[in-house]
Order: structure tokens, then C-alpha cells, then sequence
């Protein structure tokens, strides 16, 4: 696919890419709608009068908003690191597509971790209802 620069008024070709939306948007609209979720069963408990249950989904919040927040910088960094990789590419500085590579797999490791530690203190908080 093509476009024009609108400053050059060149034609240039367009690099495929996933259309937008990738991991990014995929785990921050998970966790949005998550936290929409335990938002509303929060303020119905605490409607109902349900102070345990409103205690829950308070801590179901905190963590869902926690896990947004700092997985944010990480999914930029990744983002960012992918498009530098791409650049590098189409320059052929394999030492620098390289560097970008070798940094998006330590974000994506990152991000797993981050994710480890929200789901362990999730299932820590179901087992503490359950108990």
C-alpha cells in the first residue's frame, strides 16, 4: 500500500503492520473491562449493604488499576521497540534491529511477570473470599 506525504508530496510505500490493534490495546481493553466489571459489582454490594462484598470488588479495583498502570509504561516501551525495529529493518542496520528485538523480548518479559504477579494476588483474593 502507498500514501502521500503530504510534506514532500512523494509517494511513499507503507509498512504492513497489524492494523492498530495489537497487544497494547488488547490487554488494556481486558483489564478496562475487567475493571468496568468489578466497578459495578462494587457499587452494587455496596448498595445491597454487602460490606464483605463490597470489600472484594474494592480490592478487585485496586488490582485491575494497579496492573493497568504499570503495565502501561511496559506495553509502550514494546510498542516503541517494535517500531524502531521496523525502521531498522527497512535501513538494513541489522545491528540496530537486533537491539530493538533483544529489547521487545525483555518488555514481553517483562509484561509476563507483571501479569504473573496480578493473576497470583487475584487467585490470592478468590481464595481469601472463598476461605
Amino acid at each position: 500500500s502507498e500514501h502521500m506525504d503530504p510534506a514532500t508530496g512523494r509517494v511513499q510505500s507503507m509498512r504492513p503492520g497489524c492494523g492498530g490493534f495489537g497487544i497494547r490495546n488488547f490487554l488494556t481493553l481486558f483489564l478496562s473491562i475487567e475493571l468496568s466489571k468489578a466497578a459495578k459489582s462494587w457499587e452494587a454490594a455496596e448498595a445491597s449493604g454487602d460490606a464483605e462484598a463490597a470489600s472484594l470488588y474494592a480490592r478487585m479495583v485496586e488490582l485491575f488499576t494497579a496492573q493497568l498502570d504499570e503495565s502501561n509504561p511496559v506495553l509502550t516501551a514494546i510498542s516503541d521497540a517494535m517500531a524502531a525495529e521496523g525502521d531498522a529493518l527497512e535501513r538494513g542496520d541489522a545491528a540496530a534491529m537486533e537491539k530493538f528485538k533483544a529489547e521487545k523480548a525483555d518488555g514481553q518479559a517483562t509484561l509476563q511477570k507483571i501479569s504473573h504477579k496480578y493473576s497470583d494476588l487475584m487467585a490470592e483474593l478468590r481464595t481469601a473470599k472463598r476461605a
